[in-house]
């Protein structure tokens, strides 16, 4: 067997134990973690194996595998990979009955098989084990863990009856609210920024009057992630103190925002991490070039070149697949928030849809300087409204 170009890297006992400890009782979840346990050659005894903590096994389909070990990476020949197992990621919120727990069970005898068969692995198991294993007496004990805390079967009954007779008060406010908006509705009223008005006050409410809505916006004037973030604000507080269609058209509003400017981010971060992945593909380049070049004996290392190649185009087309992934979802929010813009215009809300209308452009263009997104909601609307509202000052 050849021995790695790359000498194994492990990470150490104490840090693999807190990585698996944090695995087990952590509220967050991973790809997939657990230990693989790896042997210099396959006769060597399980009980030597060599252990090592891991998030994600990566496989490139050479010789080579990948252990993501949440420090440096383990780069190794897929044949030393003796065994590995995975651990529980996260414990379920909710532990209510003998079939939620029975996986829980499976994983805890699997571990224990594994940490039996290779000895060396025990250390790194061992919080893992204590951790399930406590959950589980506590549910043999007769408590069940309801959204992530443990409690006794009565405070949960007590916890379930306090629920329903709170779900029942509210579907009694919800009844009281259809009532109420169809004995408006059947005097001819209709709804305006929480209030209700007859058909003729709503229409000679000029469409470019400042609104409640409207009112909430203007950090927005300034389209950038700041801005955003008081507006967000700003919405939240008034969609906090309005209820029915209102209520629902805010909230909707806020979420055209907020998923925009989200999405914004997420493109500027791949960019920034496009550039370290191209400064890494011109590094594996380079290294292949000097692979190739003849050593003082000679000779030349096509093997390793072949390597730093596939190494470069893997993460050269990882990562433009990341940065076309961002891309997209930029430009589905740019044209979800544009619908908003233009059906907040038929609601007579003309002030927020210019400023959302605005705010769409200069991220499209900022982002976008090509021209790749066409706004389905006509650039002359907003002239219109713009022009109106300079008129009336």
């Amino acid at each position: 067997m050849k021995t790695p170009s790359h000498p194994l890297r492990s990470i150490s006992n104490g840090t693999a134990c807190a990585l698996a400890l944090a695995l087990v009782m952590g509220v967050g979840s991973v790809d997939a973690a657990g230990v693989a346990v790896l042997k210099e050659w396959d006769f060597h005894r399980d009980c030597s194996a060599k252990p090592v903590a891991y998030q994600r096994i990566i496989d490139s389909r050479g010789p080579y595998l990948r252990l993501v070990t949440g420090g440096r990476d383990v780069d190794i020949l897929r044949s030393k990979l003796a065994d590995w197992i995975e651990v529980p990621a996260v414990i379920p919120q909710c532990l209510m009955e003998e079939q939620d727990v029975a996986p829980l069970r499976d994983s805890l005898a699997a571990i224990k098989r594994f940490a039996a068969r290779y000895p060396r692995s025990a250390p790194l198991l061992e919080p893992v084990l204590g951790g399930v294993s406590g959950h589980l007496a506590r549910f043999d004990a007769g408590e069940v863990r309801f959204e992530g805390a443990w409690i006794g079967r009565t405070e949960l009954a007590a916890i379930l009856e306090s629920r329903s007779r709170e779900a029942g008060r509210l579907r009694m406010r919800e009844i009281e609210q259809v009532v109420l908006s169809e004995t408006q509705r059947a005097r001819g009223l209709v709804p305006l920024d929480g209030r209700w008005v007859t058909e003729k006050e709503r229409l000679e409410r000029s469409p470019t009057e400042r609104t409640q809505l409207s009112d909430t916006l203007w950090p927005l004037m300034n389209p950038q992630i700041e801005g955003a973030r008081v507006a967000l604000k700003n919405l939240s507080a008034l969609a906090g103190s309005q209820k029915g269609a209102a209520k629902v058209r805010t909230e909707r509003f806020a979420n055209a925002v907020r998923n925009l400017f989200l999405a914004e981010v997420r493109l500027s971060r791949q960019i920034i991490t496009s550039t370290a992945d191209a400064a890494k593909v011109a590094a594996h380049k380079r290294h292949a070039r000097q692979w190739l070049k003849p050593n003082a004996f000679g000779t030349i290392r096509g093997d390793a070149a072949r390597e730093s190649n596939t190494k470069a185009a893997e993460i050269q087309i990882r990562s433009a697949g990341e940065l076309e992934e961002c891309r997209r979802g930029l430009l589905a929010q740019l044209q979800e928030a544009d619908i908003v813009s233009a059906d907040f215009h038929k609601l007579r809300e003309h002030r927020a849809a210019l400023i959302l209308g605005d705010t769409v452009r200069a991220i499209a263009a900022r982002r976008f300087p090509a021209g790749d997104f066409s706004p389905s909601f006509p650039d002359e609307s907003l002239v219109a409204i713009r022009q109106k509202i300079s008129s009336r000052k």
